[in-house]
């Protein structure tokens, strides 16, 4: 529609030049030739252009560009021509930009513009101008376009503004307002962006001046409402309350999982009032995500009409991903307590819950303290079928070996129903590891591998698990001679008694009177929230940027699933891998020495003809 509607503009614009130019010959006396001449090549001008034009909307972009270029060329700067020229030229970089080379056409938008043209091609030229400088980031150039031609974006196009704007540094928004005082909307817009810069960055009385000039201009909505707030700071943050948005499933097929949430967010809030009297006073904002994950961009728009300092949700991964595209302020933080996957690193994003990541971290911790800590480095691999799993045991191999570790074997294990594994077991033992990296996909699983280990020959060696090995249902049914001194990598110990899970889920019991059992989930919102919490406190600013540089600077956070640290990189929360030993039927701390010794008496054991150990 939009397309059609510039078309006719076009042409109705073609048409006008017509009618002028007639004007202009009928004023002027009959024996004027160069009058003649421009009447005469202005209609078959028109007629070339509206055969570009023809071209283009036939979607042969590359022949629009090239004709209505040409054409350009051609009658710059002749007399009674400038207005097709304008036209001839916007066709060109309309063309360049449908073909995808959008610095092409950002190089014409800029020249369009440096001919002054009229003022329905100066506004389309602007907005088209402005849109692919930010798709080719250089947003910071789209933002001083808007400055130095106010009034032309629309509503729309301040929304994107506020956008643009929020991406910069203080630096690049020094820059665009420098020679422009927020007597427009724009340059309000990205006054206020700077003000809330500045106030992150501590910079409390240039931010006050800065949002005064603001008020003073007669800002309207919401830049009006940011800058009264910004001057009310007083040195050290006196702004003590703050929204935070949730987008929950409270509604539909997902409405249980959401009430799950929305039970481990309450905890977390009512611990904070509890233990920071003096802290933020917080309001929650939630926003009911439904079973579709469609509705997810809508919902941050409206938490951001909201002014929310974060955002904690959605529970899904593609919803997830969709949110963080939907920002308009990509300082806005977005915290996932439960998507799985990450679909690329985004600013400001996080999730708490990412599979693979964690695996992944788990297994290159677990390969640094063998070396580190055990001093052992003959290693071995036993990769599962699971993808994840299997990518996580080449990583372990790499981190083991950038230790100064050496992997003597490495053979895959499962699949197509495959449960007895004598072959693959007894070609690890061949090579007589010191240690074996066997992770597993499920408790299942760990009970299926963790004898035939010890029968096929790997006894002789310290067997290294995963999360799955610490499953409370395999801990309770293997035998001593397949589990003791088995050394576990944990992302969350839910299991060792005394851990902050266990007291998490005592209060969480007592509170709703229902058993959690070991459901991770309203564990997971409870550290989302506590994330956003401490670093809310940390800066003492409820500002969404403020909020941002605490998240991406190195924050550490106790939680009740582990000590969080955000990893901008990834778009995971990290934790650090706590380390366990088996031992009757129970995780404990790691003993290096009894560890070492077991090692060794295993070594030593007498053994059968078949190379079996006698056991009591």
């Amino acid at each position: 529609m939009i397309a059609r509607f510039q078309n006719r503009l076009l042409l109705a614009g073609l048409v006008g030049v017509v009618v002028f130019s007639g004007c202009m010959t009928a004023g002027r006396r009959p024996n004027d030739a160069t009058t003649e001449t421009a009447a005469v090549d202005t209609n078959a001008a028109i007629a070339e252009l509206q055969a570009a034009q023809a071209r283009f909307d036939a979607g042969d972009f590359a022949a629009s560009g090239a004709t209505s270029d040409s054409l350009y060329r051609s009658w710059d700067g002749q007399p009674g021509l400038d207005a097709l020229a304008d036209r001839a030229l916007l066709l060109a970089a309309r063309s360049n930009e449908a073909a995808g080379l959008l610095g092409e056409s950002a190089d014409k938008y800029d020249l369009l513009l440096d001919r002054e043209p009229g003022p329905m091609i100066r506004e389309e030229t602007v907005r088209r101008h402005t849109d692919v400088l930010a798709r080719t980031g250089r947003a910071a150039e789209a933002v001083d376009i808007a400055l130095e031609h106010p009034g032309l974006l629309g509503e729309g196009g301040l929304a994107d503004l506020r956008q643009w704007a929020a991406g910069l540094t203080i630096d690049e928004l020094e820059d665009d307002r420098s020679g422009h005082d927020p007597s427009s909307r724009e340059a309000r817009i990205v006054y206020v962006q700077l003000a809330e810069l500045l106030a992150a960055d501590g910079r409390l009385e240039s931010a006050r001046r800065v949002a005064q000039q603001v008020l003073d201009s007669g800002a309207d909505e919401p830049e009006r409402t940011t800058a009264e707030a910004l001057v009310a700071l007083e040195a050290g943050g006196a702004m003590r309350s703050a929204r935070i948005g949730a987008i929950l499933p409270t509604s539909g097929d997902l409405a249980s999982v959401g009430e799950l949430l929305r039970e481990g967010i309450d905890i977390a809030l009512e611990e904070y009032a509890r233990d920071n009297p003096g802290g933020f006073r917080i309001e929650l904002v939630v926003r009911d995500e439904g079973s579709g994950p469609e509705t997810a961009a809508g919902l941050v728009e409206e938490l951001e009409r909201e002014g929310v300092v974060a955002i904690v949700g959605p529970l899904r991964s593609e919803s997830f991903a969709a949110a963080a595209r939907a920002r308009r302020n990509p300082r806005l933080p977005i915290v996932s307590p439960t998507a799985t996957e990450v679909f690329g690193a985004a600013e400001n994003a996080y999730t708490l819950n990412a599979l693979e990541q964690r695996e992944l971290d788990v297994a290159s911790d677990l390969a640094r303290w063998t070396v580190e800590e055990l001093g052992l480095r003959r290693g071995a691999l036993l990769r599962p079928s699971d993808p994840a799993l299997a990518r996580a045991a080449t990583l372990f191999g790499r981190a083991l070996e950038d230790a100064g570790g050496q992997i003597v074997a490495s053979v895959s294990y499962g699949g197509q129903g495959t449960t007895t594994y004598q072959d693959q077991i007894q070609s690890v033992a061949a090579t007589n590891p010191d240690v074996v990296f066997a992770p597993a996909a499920n408790g299942p699983d760990v009970l299926t591998l963790a004898p035939q280990l010890a029968y096929y020959g790997l006894d002789r060696s310290i067997i290294l698990g995963s999360e799955a090995w610490a499953d409370p249902a395999v801990l309770r049914r293997l035998e001593s001679f397949a589990a003791d001194y088995r050394v576990i990598g944990l992302w969350s110990d839910r299991v060792s008694s005394g851990t902050r899970w266990q007291a998490f889920v005592r209060e969480y019991e007592r509170r709703y009177r229902k058993s959690l059992r070991d459901n991770m989930l309203p564990g997971l919102s409870h550290d989302a929230v506590a994330l956003v919490l401490g670093a809310l406190d940390e800066t003492g600013l409820p500002i969404p940027a403020a909020v941002a540089s605490e998240l991406a600077g190195g924050l550490e956070v106790s939680g009740v699933t582990g000590i969080l640290r955000p990893n901008p990189e990834t778009s995971t929360v990290r934790r650090p891998t706590q380390i366990r030993m088996l031992l009757g039927g129970s995780l404990v701390e790691p003993d290096r020495t009894a560890l070492l010794a077991w090692l060794a008496d295993a070594r030593a054991a007498p053994r059968d003809s078949l190379g079996v150990p006698f056991r009591d």
